[in-house]
């Protein structure tokens, strides 16, 4: 069973998510020996990747080289990921990394050709949805390695608790090893 991690909020909401160790060994590694202790902070919201929150101070080791892995520039529903410095670039704090948590509540979304009212020629298409192209075009200024993943069972209370700190502020979080 791979590793887990809680996140508990200060105003109510928990879920706990699975570590993807495969896809990002070197990052899980770095944030399982991180939280030896619970760590609490505060998550604030951020579009750096997407709809999401985002405490910008991770604490690691100071003298951390994180490789880029399991990147993402547009974080999918119930991704959680840090932002490796070689990306962050010089606005990387040196013994940080920014840590996001991505959640949405699951409504059908009109298509691109819809809000525009146009054919849009995919004859050039990458294998990506059109509409996820757009979005890397929008925010591909700083990609994140995705380290773990909030199951499908949990993405509503998590959902929810990301609208809460995006729509009333800041919040306090603890998040810790199960």
């Amino acid at each position: 069973m791979a590793k887990q991690i809680k996140i508990t909020f200060e105003k109510g909401g928990s879920f706990v998510a699975d570590m993807l160790e495969d896809e990002a060994p070197v990052t899980c590694r770095v944030i399982w020996e991180a939280l030896e202790s619970p760590w609490s902070e505060i998550f604030i919201h951020s579009n750096i990747g997407g709809f999401m929150v985002e405490s910008p101070y991770f604490p690691v080791p100071e003298n951390l080289s994180l490789p880029t892995e399991n990147l993402w520039c547009f974080t999918n529903n119930g991704d959680i990921a840090v932002i490796a410095p070689a990306e962050y670039r010089e606005m990387s704090i040196k013994g940080y990394l920014p840590l996001c948590l991505s959640a949405w509540r699951k409504v059908k979304m009109p298509t691109l050709e819809k809000l525009t009212g146009i054919k849009i020629d995919v004859s050039h298409s990458t294998g990506e949805d059109v509409s996820q192209q757009y979005k890397k075009n929008m925010f591909e200024t700083c990609r994140a390695n995705v380290f773990a993943r909030i199951p499908e069972d949990q993405l509503m209370e998590a959902a929810l608790v990301v609208e809460r700190v995006r729509t009333d502020g800041m919040e306090k979080f603890t998040i810790e090893r199960v």
